[in-house]
């Protein structure tokens, strides 16, 4: 399937707040992978404030085209 492929690490201990909108908490450590068929044109700075969230925990986004 086409698309953007978001793979998001998130470390073990670490507590993401997602757009005010839901709070994420890792016990254990996870590994998340989303497909985004396409981005809307208001995504980028809610991209950004995601990419910026997972990082400022500890975890890290790779983006691959799928």
């Amino acid at each position: 399937m086409p698309g953007t492929i978001l793979r998001i690490f998130i470390p073990p201990g670490a507590v993401i707040n997602l757009l005010n909108l839901i709070e994420v908490t890792s016990p254990g450590g996870i590994c998340l992978i989303i497909r985004l068929p396409f981005l809307g044109s208001g995504a980028t700075s809610t991209m950004q404030s995601l990419i910026q969230q997972v990082q400022a925990a500890g975890g890290t986004v790779e983006f691959t085209n799928g």
